[in-house]
């Protein structure tokens, strides 16, 4: 036993010699087995220098522990926004009628419907929407161009309207006195194509459709024009003046509310005065959209008037309660705009006699300030 230890030690010291000595790794001795038989020797390896033996493959990482999950739950997702029930009526409110754009087609002037040696009155026609809307032009005698005043009517029961209805006193007197007056009738109205006048919404849109055609009649002057409107046509010139960048000066008289909630009240406690077509243009109440009627109202957007504003009102008015007037005349005041109140004690919805004489001395005055050079 011990020689066969002895045995086995010599031939491993001779294998290291010869691998020093640089002997062929090859012809390496093999190593006798501990039985008595002697192992097999190796199938012959071609010359040449050892194979490198392949690493062994590191060992896989042992897998991190699951993280306990956070005590903190993960944010819920947002909510997708509501759609806005209203959104159909945006292009109603004084922000959507700032963003689109008026006018196109042209403006056409009918022979003379009547005359005076002062002026005389035609009817005319243009297109607002599509619409075919009438009116009544009233022109000074003589050689233009002539400044340019139009005026928004107020309420007449629809079978009854006839052109120059509610306007023509003031067309008349200013007209004398060289002013260009152009009245429209309004959708609904004469003969002006029917459609309706959503949110009160409708007859803006005509009158604004209106200024950018003024330029083409060649007795108009060139430039800003003014606007007079009376009752509902108080609120139109006012909602007018907030949109259109043509307005040079705004007489607002005895208006209704620049808060629309207001109108819409006042009209269903007086509907009976009001053919369905008009109730139908309210769709929805101010108690069910009240930040829709807030949008629709002018007196939300006051810093928007760039004119100065002239207002008239009697304080007998059964139509109109002076919290309206106040409500208009102060907000402008508080948006830092121009605008006068004059008060006529004892005086009507429509003014008459000696108070109706002094409103339109007034309003005279107003508009040459502004409008003539």
């Amino acid at each position: 036993m011990h020689n066969k230890i002895r045995q086995i030690a010599a031939l491993l010291a001779a294998t290291w010699l010869l691998a020093a000595c640089g002997a062929d790794a090859g012809a390496a001795l093999s190593i006798p087995s501990p039985s008595a038989a002697p192992a097999p020797s190796p199938s012959p390896q071609p010359a040449g220098p050892s194979p490198v033996p392949s690493p062994s493959p590191a060992p896989s990482p042992s897998p991190s522990p699951t993280p306990p999950p956070s005590a903190t739950p993960s944010p819920a997702p947002s909510p997708s926004p509501t759609p806005d029930p209203f959104a159909e009526y945006e292009q109603f409110t004084i922000e959507g009628l700032r963003a689109r754009a008026y006018g196109g087609g042209t403006i056409e002037v009918g022979g003379v419907r009547s005359q005076t040696p002062e002026f005389t009155r035609h009817l005319f026609s243009y297109e607002s929407d599509g619409l075919r809307i009438t009116g009544q032009l009233t022109r000074p005698r003589g050689e233009g161009p002539f400044p340019v005043i139009v005026l928004a009517h107020g309420y007449s029961p629809l079978a009854s309207y006839t052109p120059g209805y509610d306007t023509q006193h003031a067309s008349d007197y200013l007209a004398a006195r060289g002013y260009l007056c152009l009245a429209p009738d309004f959708r609904s109205h004469a003969g002006s194509d029917k459609a309706p006048n959503m949110f009160r919404a409708g007859h803006v849109i005509d009158t604004l459709n209106l200024l950018p055609l003024i330029a083409q009649l060649p007795d108009a002057r060139p430039g800003p024009v003014g606007i007079w409107g009376h009752s509902n046509g108080g609120e139109i010139a006012t909602k007018v003046m907030l949109v259109s960048d043509q307005i040079a000066a705004a007489l607002i008289y005895a208006p209704a509310s620049p808060e629309l909630a207001d109108n819409y009240r006042a009209f269903h406690r007086r509907q009976t005065l009001f053919n369905p077509r008009n109730i139908a243009d309210f769709p929805v109440t101010p108690e069910e959209a009240p930040d829709l009627y807030a949008r629709m109202s002018p007196v939300n957007y006051l810093h928007y008037a760039q004119a100065p504003v002239q207002i008239h009102y009697g304080t007998a008015d059964s139509s109109v309660p002076i919290e309206w007037v106040e409500k208009l005349h102060r907000g402008l005041l508080a948006a830092g705009k121009q605008s006068e109140l004059f008060i006529y004690p004892g005086g009507t919805h429509s003014l008459q006699g000696a108070d109706k004489q002094l409103y339109l001395e007034r309003a005279l005055a107003f508009f040459n300030a502004h409008l003539r050079p």
